[in-house]
């Protein structure tokens, strides 16, 4: 690449968007051991609560000025669910879901473990759909026998968008030129030094278009939706509790403690705790306890091109 003049802004943009290197100081470099907290309930049965929240990534979640790091979304509910697969006490899983979605690629991984253990170890799964739970979310909610919604939530969003930022004009205007060499005719199609061909943008609707045929199945296979329901949440659009419960995308409206009703009733048990396997140290957890969310990387995916699982309000 040859540059030949440029000004500050853009050597910062430049450098912002493709040339940063974080530095990460991991403060906590071992993991601290899960502790199992009883939430409500009582007896010797446990419901597990598993967490779905934030931007759904395979990266790990990176803390304030990139100085720690906690596990990423999907090594989080595989490890929550590998403890739950050595408690013969477990009858099903309660996911709490609040996210507005994440990468396919992470959205899927989280929709494979928790049915792969539910169905390993005959566990009922119930979804609770908090304030967000829209397309990579919702397609991980999917893994439920039965979705219960927030009177309040927002959900839906069911498809995929991808990304990508065109600085060319940019670039332009103060200077700046980039000379590209590469092997192959396609080889820079997603870089944002230029708009993309005819042939590219169709290569990348192609490949929009077989992600969302997967997510599309799944809700024809997991929902039972009338020809004219689906026209409509095929739309991409997001849905209020009430319209999604009317198109079948949720089963019925309630709160956490309805769905852990739910999740007794489907493992045909009276009695059960719910439980949180929480880091050591955690105090005075409840229902609503969780880590805090992380915002969607809208700079990565615009840099790397990534399809996305995604609601962007």
């Amino acid at each position: 690449m040859k540059i030949a003049r440029t000004t500050p802004f853009v050597a910062f943009v430049l450098f912002f968007l493709f040339g940063c290197t974080f530095v990460e100081v991991n403060m906590f470099p071992r993991q601290a051991p899960l502790k199992e907290m009883t939430l409500m309930g009582k007896g010797k049965n446990r419901i597990v609560l598993v967490e779905i929240s934030g931007f759904l990534s395979t990266s790990r979640r990176r803390g304030a000025l990139g100085m720690t790091s906690r596990p990423s979304p999907v090594e989080e509910v595989r490890r929550v669910l590998d403890v739950a697969a050595r408690d013969s006490r477990v009858k099903g899983l309660l996911l709490r879901v609040n996210s507005p979605g994440g990468t396919v690629t992470a959205s899927d991984i989280i929709y494979h473990e928790v049915s792969s253990y539910a169905r390993q170890h005959h566990w009922p799964v119930v979804a609770c759909l908090m304030e967000i739970a829209t397309s990579g979310a919702y397609y991980v909610a999917l893994a439920a026998k039965d979705i219960v919604a927030h009177p309040t939530t927002v959900t839906g969003a069911i498809g995929v968008v991808a990304l990508k930022m065109d600085i060319q004009g940019l670039l332009r205007k103060v200077g700046v030129q980039i000379e590209v060499y590469k092997s192959g005719t396609e080889k820079d199609t997603w870089f944002p030094f230029r708009p993309s061909s005819q042939k590219e943008q169709k290569h990348i609707q192609d490949m929009i278009q077989g992600f969302s045929t997967r997510f599309f199945s799944l809700v024809k296979e997991r929902r039972s939706l009338s020809l004219s329901e689906w026209e409509v949440a095929k739309s991409g659009r997001v849905f209020g509790a009430t319209e999604a419960q009317r198109l079948h995308l949720v089963d019925r409206l309630g709160y956490l403690e309805d769905a852990f009703k739910e999740v007794k009733a489907l493992a045909g048990i009276r009695e059960a705790r719910l439980v949180a396997y929480l880091p050591e140290g955690t105090i005075q957890a409840n229902i609503y306890s969780g880590s805090p969310h992380s915002p969607p990387n809208l700079l990565s995916l615009l840099a790397t091109g990534q399809a996305a699982y995604l609601w962007i309000p």
